[in-house]
Formats: structure tokens, C-alpha cells, sequence
């Protein structure tokens, strides 16, 4: 595949250096508003120093928003930029965070013929809150053995990171769902330290310190191996090394080596490998990145979750799913039938919504203007949605303009919840800096402790959890009417307190924030083990740390045998029920740091 490199000018005085797959999408990125940039840094962070950060992200939506054809099919290649960013963020910034905050971090480990796994970073010592926290030196030990990674950190580090995610989440303007930003830590010289994997996000990656070695592929053929998630290749139990991937037809794209300041962007489902060989022994020269993820698949705002959805409120068997086509709501939408289609209709169903349909601020566009936007992507996905199965045809426009609005609806509560939560995490790093640390301040007061990131962050996710339930309830509502009333005997905080079975869809706990996953394990103790949607893995989760996604409809058994109700079968009586709820209950009021 022949690379473009391209010079373009960003700011007076400074360059940005582009190589590209693709060069009839180059024309986006040269269109920087670096007024705009500037007044956005200073309005929020009463400086420049975000506005090139800003800048970054203004230019890649215009990027994103010229990769989609006019019926919201994708075509897009990586992108590698040298020197654009001035971002900071070191090893004592590291340090710094770790020991003013209660932060937890995760580790990627790999095992023969499996994918990268996660494993927490550090240990509880003792009883006390000092014994519980990560310390530093829990990551200068753990750092020789892989990658360190602190997952949202955006939202739990106040300085540097918050702003530079808020940053990306307003300048990116309704492009995406949500940004959120991990940061990796790796120490010189480590042979391969992420082996080949894909990621559901599209992400950006800004180096703040030391180098890293990137290669990035195109994308393998899924017809290939259809069962296996095109968004999660080498994770969990999926052996992808380079022999496989490459077999499977991924092309080398990219081979740089990041160094402070360079950008690199990188498309869901490209995988990618990096390592850090060329870097020195010192923590100085550890390698550390910020990752960007730009998150469209994660909150389901894609053509294949809203033809998915529409189908499902319209009471319409989906091709895709099941030997029998049957219609189920925690289904992974993106292994087997879809990946046997033909490739131009499967990657336009893997596209993400049109940028831009999130807007919040629709400004002098109106509302006119707003509702065409929602016509021209039903019409899209009318289209698609035929071009799948010619079942479909009979579908409405009037039912898939309310689907793109329950999705544009459901987008703008997450982007918003994004904004705020950021902007707590800047507001908490302002107050501190006008009244002291937190943490080695004196005793820890609940006020103090309900002020730090651990427990400050899930709160958000909560709520875009909610939305996202929310988006699963209107789908599943088919207006059909009916049932019986024993759904009235499921307790109002069914999504904390129901009883969890394997393969369950949650929204579990990790790094503090909560991210989809589903049940592998329930242990004897009231335990639970699960899986998150990129293959990572956390082991021995208590209750309240899992929110359960789909609401349980009962099968209440009668003296006959039979059971009423319908949708997830756990056959219990009424006082079976009750007794089950109150059981849980006393779990989560024993709960304690897990």
C-alpha cells in the first residue's frame, strides 16, 4: 500500500509532518482554528497552554467527518504527526498523582497461545486507607514486568490530564460519544510491550515523555475468523501474534517511533504493536503516553447498534444474530453472521453515527437543519439495513428517524456527562491548589474521602450507564403490550442488588470507573469474575462493583409447574424473590475495599 507524507502549516513558526494510507482526506487537516483553539485554552484554563492540544482534536474532526461518505460509510488510514504536541506529563507528574490521590492501575500480561489480559498493579497491605492506596513504589516494582496503565486517568488526574481530555471532548464538538484518556508507563527497553491487538476506540496518542516504537496494520479480514470480535483481536483468550494477523491479511501501515510531542492516530480495529527497545534504563527515560480514546462503538453509537436496536423495537428478527435469528439484547453484535458479509456492507455497519449528530450546540444550523441531519442517516441505515436483509423493506423512515433521535438523545447525555466530569476533576485540582492536598493533610475525613477520584468518578459513569440502559429499554419496549404484573416484583435497584449469573451484561468497576463487560464466574463467596468488552479481565469483583445492564424479567413458577412472564428465565417464587433481594442487600452493606 503506498504512504503519502504530506508538510502542511499548522501555526506561524511551526509544521506538522502527516503519513498517510490515504491522501484524499488530507484536505481536513490543514483547516486549524487556532484563534478558536487559543480562546478555548484560555476560557478554561486561563492560559495557552492547551490550545495546541485543542487544535490537535479540531483538526482530526474534520478528519473523521471527511473519512464518511454521505450515507456514513467509513474509509479512513492512520495518521502520524512529529512535534505537534507540547503536552507534559513526566514521571514526577506520575509520581506526584499517585501520592496525592487513591488511584488505582492495571497491568498487561500475555500467556502462551492467549491475548493481553489485565492484572491489578500493587497490594492491600493492611486495614487502614494508607494500606489500600497504590504507591509508587508499587509501580516501580511492577513497571519490570509490563506496562503499567491507569485506566480514565482524565478523570481522576485534575492537572494536565483533565484539561487536555476536555480539551478533545469540545473540540472534537459531538464527533463522539465520549473521550476518555488512560496513560501508559513502560520502562526502556522492553522487547514488546503490548503484543498485536485491536481496540474498540479509534484513538489518539500523544507522547509525554521518552520514545516508543508503534507498527500499525490494516485491518485482518474477519470472514477469516468470524467468532472472533474485530474490535477485540488478541485480547482475552484470541491468539493474534504477527504471523496470524498477518496471515489473516493485515498490511504493515505505520512504523515510527513516537518521541515527546509526536501524535499518532490510530482507527478502531487497526491492530497495533509497540515496544520501547530503543529507550534508556532510567525512570527518566521510561516511555509515557497519553491515549485518547475516541468512544463511538463503546456507548453503541454505530450503524450496526442502531439498524440492531431498530430491529428490536420494531419486533424484527435480526439475520445476524444466532442460528435462528433470534432477537437478544446482550448478544456481542460483532462476531459470527456480520462478519461473512460482503466487506463494503460490513464495514459500513461498523462505522461509527456521521459527526457531528451529537452536537449540542446546533448554534445558527437550527432545528431544521438538525432534523434533516437525523432524515439523511435513517435513510442510511433504512438502506443498510435492506441491503442485509430484503425482509427489511417494509420498515418505515418515520420508525428509523425515532431510532437516530433515541441514539442522538442517548450520545448528548453521554457527551455531556463527559464534560462534567471533567470539569470536576479540574475543579477539585483548583480547590486543592487553594486549600491543600487531601491525602497527607491531616486525618481523612468523609469529606475529604468522597473528594477523591475513587469515589468521585463512578458517580459519572453511573449516568452513562443509565443512558446507555436507557437506549436498551426503548429497543426492547416493542409496545406490544402485556405481561403479567410480576416485573413489579423486581426491586427498584435491580441494576446493584439482583442476583448476577455467567454471561450476564454489566458495567463493572476498573480504575474507578465502570466500563461494559459480562459475567465469566460467580464464586461461592458472592464474588464475581468478569470479562470487559476489549477482553480485558478482573477477578473477585464484589457486588457493588457491578451494575447489572438488561432488567431481569422473572418467571414466577405456578402450582402447575408452568411458569408467566417472559425474557431472562431465573424460575423463583415470590418469597424466593424476596428473600434473594434482601440477601444481596446485606452483601453490599458488608462491602469494604475489594
Amino acid at each position: 500500500m503506498k504512504l503519502l507524507y504530506l508538510l502542511l502549516p499548522v501555526t506561524a513558526g511551526f509544521q506538522i509532518f502527516f503519513q498517510t494510507s490515504n491522501p484524499t482526506q488530507l484536505r481536513a487537516l490543514s483547516n486549524l482554528d487556532n484563534a478558536e483553539s487559543s480562546k478555548w485554552s484560555q476560557d478554561f484554563t486561563s492560559s495557552d497552554a492547551y490550545s495546541k492540544t485543542h487544535a490537535i482534536f479540531s483538526s482530526m474532526r474534520d478528519y473523521l467527518v471527511a473519512s464518511q461518505d454521505p450515507k456514513g460509510s467509513r474509509s479512513i488510514a492512520p495518521l502520524h504527526a512529529k512535534g505537534l504536541c507540547d503536552l507534559k506529563f513526566s514521571t514526577k507528574d506520575l509520581e506526584h498523582a499517585v501520592n496525592t490521590d487513591f488511584l488505582d492501575a492495571g497491568q498487561g500480561t500475555t500467556k502462551m497461545n492467549q491475548g493481553w489480559k489485565m492484572r491489578p498493579v500493587g497490594e492491600i497491605r493492611g486495614s487502614s486507607f494508607d494500606d489500600a492506596r497504590l504507591t509508587f513504589s508499587d509501580i516501580q516494582s511492577s513497571i519490570q514486568m509490563g506496562t503499567v496503565i491507569f485506566n480514565s486517568a482524565g478523570a481522576h488526574i485534575g492537572t494536565t490530564v483533565a484539561p487536555a481530555t476536555l480539551a478533545a471532548v469540545d473540540a472534537l464538538n459531538g464527533c463522539v460519544g465520549g473521550v476518555c484518556c488512560n496513560i501508559y508507563v513502560t520502562r526502556g527497553g522492553a522487547p514488546t510491550s503490548a503484543p498485536p491487538h485491536t481496540d474498540k476506540q479509534d484513538v489518539v496518542v500523544i507522547q509525554t515523555q521518552g520514545k516508543k516504537h508503534w507498527r500499525v496494520f490494516s485491518p485482518p479480514d474477519p470472514g477469516l475468523k468470524p467468532d472472533a470480535d474485530p474490535f477485540a483481536r488478541g485480547k482475552a483468550d484470541d491468539d493474534f501474534p504477527l504471523h496470524v494477523l498477518k496471515a489473516q491479511g493485515g498490511e504493515l501501515l505505520l512504523d515510527v517511533v513516537l518521541e515527546e510531542g509526536d501524535v499518532l492516530y490510530i482507527p478502531a480495529r487497526f491492530p497495533h504493536t509497540t515496544d520501547t527497545v530503543d529507550s534508556g534504563p532510567t525512570e527518566d527515560d521510561w516511555s509515557i503516553h497519553m491515549t485518547f480514546g475516541l468512544d463511538n462503538h463503546v456507548w453503541d453509537l454505530d450503524f450496526l447498534s442502531l439498524r440492531r436496536f431498530g430491529l428490536m423495537k420494531s419486533g424484527v428478527d435480526d439475520v445476524l444474530l444466532g442460528s435462528d435469528g433470534s432477537n437478544d439484547v446482550t448478544a456481542n453484535y460483532c462476531v459470527g453472521k456480520v462478519n461473512e458479509l460482503d466487506s463494503g456492507v460490513r464495514d459500513w455497519l461498523y462505522s461509527p453515527l456521521p459527526g457531528g449528530l451529537l452536537e449540542v450546540d446546533v448554534g445558527a444550523r437550527g432545528d431544521a437543519e438538525v432534523e434533516r441531519g437525523v432524515g439523511v442517516v435513517a435513510e442510511s441505515v433504512m438502506e443498510l439495513c435492506c441491503a442485509v436483509d430484503s425482509n427489511c423493506e417494509t420498515l418505515g423512515l418515520e420508525m428509523w428517524k425515532e431510532a437516530v433521535r433515541q441514539f442522538q438523545k442517548s450520545g448528548q447525555e453521554v457527551l455531556n456527562g463527559h464534560r462534567d466530569m471533567y470539569l470536576a476533576a479540574m475543579e477539585e485540582s483548583e480547590r486543592r491548589a487553594q486549600t491543600g492536598e487531601i491525602i497527607g493533610s491531616g486525618s481523612m475525613t468523609q469529606e475529604k474521602i468522597d473528594r477523591l477520584s475513587l469515589f468521585r468518578v463512578p458517580k459519572f459513569f453511573e449516568k452513562f450507564n443509565a443512558a446507555k440502559t436507557e437506549l436498551r429499554v426503548w429497543a426492547t419496549n416493542s409496545g406490544g403490550g402485556g405481561g403479567g404484573g410480576e416485573e413489579n416484583t423486581i426491586p427498584d435497584d435491580w441494576e446493584t442488588s439482583w442476583p448476577l449469573q455467567v454471561g450476564d451484561q454489566v458495567e463493572a468497576e476498573l480504575g474507578g470507573a465502570f466500563f461494559p463487560g459480562s459475567i465469566e464466574n460467580v464464586h461461592a463467596n458472592g464474588l464475581y469474575d468478569v470479562t470487559f468488552f476489549d477482553g480485558d479481565k478482573e477477578m473477585g469483583l464484589g457486588r457493588n462493583s457491578i451494575i447489572l445492564k438488561v432488567k431481569p424479567v422473572v418467571q414466577i413458577e405456578t402450582a402447575g409447574g408452568a411458569a408467566s412472564g417472559g425474557g431472562v428465565e431465573k424460575k423463583l417464587t415470590k418469597k424466593e424473590l424476596k428473600r434473594l433481594e434482601k440477601e444481596n442487600k446485606k452483601k453490599d452493606k458488608a462491602g469494604g475495599w475489594r
